[in-house]
């Protein structure tokens, strides 16, 4: 991994080289590998679920996708299968192949489609909040069509949770607050790339193929992806070896919640 400036103060410390561009990387910790790949919110640096996950004795290695914060933006990625693509080769790029995973929001659909067609890229997964399954009596919100700070309070249930990605530190200077503004904006543009306008795109069709042991986790305050899809996710994975509702916590369970998140990974990995 080489060193880089961290972006704007806090974004990925680190760098991996990917295709024509980079990948940001965080890592951190002592122990057994444990892959974190991301959700809306990106990887605003060393944020807490990754400090937590450390602390239960791993060593934390959490990769960017292409277009989230610290990474370079998208290029060539037209179509889903162009991220599961990608979302292939960072596994690799990044040392995580085989490695036990914990997955939020959309990086859980993405490791869901990377499962389905390389069951031997993760080992056993954590998955939080996936998108990817779509009932028209139970939809799931759109995140994009409403203001940043609507956007913000469907994240995360406490709103603090998510001020690494969406505060700027009252010290930083003039031009990095415009870098942040721009991360923001290419984050935010990237994960709706993914998931607008219609987060469904056949993967219930494939999750037949995922025989990992998957742990699912959903926050019991989710105001995106109803807490109800947690059953339908058991309902059509293979191989779903546990369940849990967090209390206090919204759609990045990870951000609201991350040391009952470390317990549960802990546990499953164990």
């Amino acid at each position: 991994m080489s060193g880089a400036t961290p972006l704007a103060g806090h974004f990925a410390p680190g760098t991996l080289p990917f295709r024509d561009g980079h990948v940001g990387v965080v890592e951190l910790g002592e122990g057994p590998t444990v892959g974190y790949l991301h959700g809306m919110l990106g990887n605003p640096g060393v944020h807490a679920v990754l400090e937590e996950l450390a602390a239960a004795g791993s060593r934390v290695v959490a990769p960017s996708l292409p277009g989230f914060t610290g990474s370079s933006e998208p290029d060539g990625l037209r179509n889903l299968h162009d991220w599961v693509v990608a979302t292939s080769e960072i596994v690799d790029v990044a040392g995580l192949t085989g490695a036990p995973l914990v997955a939020s929001s959309v990086g859980a659909m993405l490791a869901l489609e990377v499962a389905a067609v390389r069951p031997e890229a993760f080992g056993p997964m954590v998955l939080i909040s996936p998108f990817g399954l779509w009932v028209d009596d139970d939809p799931v919100a759109d995140p994009f069509g409403t203001t940043l700070s609507v956007q913000r309070a469907m994240l995360t249930d406490d709103t603090s949770a998510s001020a690494a990605f969406f505060d700027d530190p009252a010290d930083l200077p003039a031009d990095m607050v415009v870098e942040h503004g721009v991360h923001r904006y290419l984050t935010r543009t990237a994960a709706a790339q993914l998931i607008w306008p219609l987060p469904e795109w056949g993967l219930a069709e494939r999750l037949h193929r995922v025989t990992n042991p998957v742990t699912l986790m959903h926050g019991a305050k989710d105001r995106i992806i109803p807490v109800s899809y947690l059953q339908r996710w058991a309902d059509v994975l293979p191989n779903v070896v546990g369940t849990h509702v967090l209390d206090d916590a919204g759609h990045q369970a990870d951000f609201d919640q991350p040391a009952q998140v470390a317990r549960i990974a802990a546990a499953a990995f164990a």
